[in-house]
């Protein structure tokens, strides 16, 4: 089911329903990776370590000027990565904020501002691709990735920056403890209900 959103889950005791904006969905187990809005769903399963929203801001600029393979510019926080199309794009910034809130272009000048020292000859006026995308932190940096009170719901979530590289592998170590029924000893420290 895709553009669903969903409003809820209920553990019906030999299996659980999702409703969704298209109606109900039934499985076996639910696993809750919903970001930055994970709190809301896993809280009536015992899950109290809170998600926040992160917001990264990034946009692109033209290739000329800016570096020509992935840079990290340390002490300003910034990070340039070509796109292959003519276009860098330039990525920084931590903002604690809604997910819902939009761009803030306060926070796009204050990238430029920090970048321009290193970077003299980008075209800056000529970015475009501005972003701002959320990123699910926990407090103490650790993701979510296990059982809920439930038996039947699991979370794998607040993977803060790191989703992208770390969600799938613990995707599977999540998938082998469910269908196994064994939890792999690397995920007792992400554990939901720490």
């Amino acid at each position: 089911m895709e553009q669903a959103e969903v409003s809820g889950i209920r553990d019906l005791g030999t299996g659980v329903a999702v409703g969704t904006s298209q109606g109900d969905l039934r499985a076996d187990v639910a696993v809750v990776s919903t970001g930055t809005w994970l709190n809301r769903l896993v809280r009536p399963f015992g899950v109290r370590v809170p998600v926040q929203s992160g917001r990264g801001y990034s946009f692109s600029v033209p290739a000329a000027g800016a570096p020509a393979r992935p840079t990290y510019l340390a002490g300003q926080k910034v990070v340039c990565t070509p796109l292959g199309d003519g276009r860098v794009r330039v990525a920084g910034m931590m903002e604690l904020a809604p997910p819902e809130r939009p761009v803030d272009p306060r926070r796009i000048q204050a990238i430029i501002a920090a970048a321009r020292p290193l970077l003299r000859d980008v075209d800056w006026d000529a970015r475009r691709d501005e972003w701002v995308g959320s990123r699910p932190c926990t407090a103490d940096g650790l993701p979510l990735v296990g059982p809920t009170a439930s038996p039947r719901v699991y979370v794998n979530g607040g993977h803060g920056m790191w989703g992208v590289a770390l969600g799938p592998l613990t995707g599977r170590l999540l998938a082998d403890a469910i269908t196994t029924g064994t939890a792999p000893a690397e995920l007792a420290a992400l554990h939901p209900l720490r």
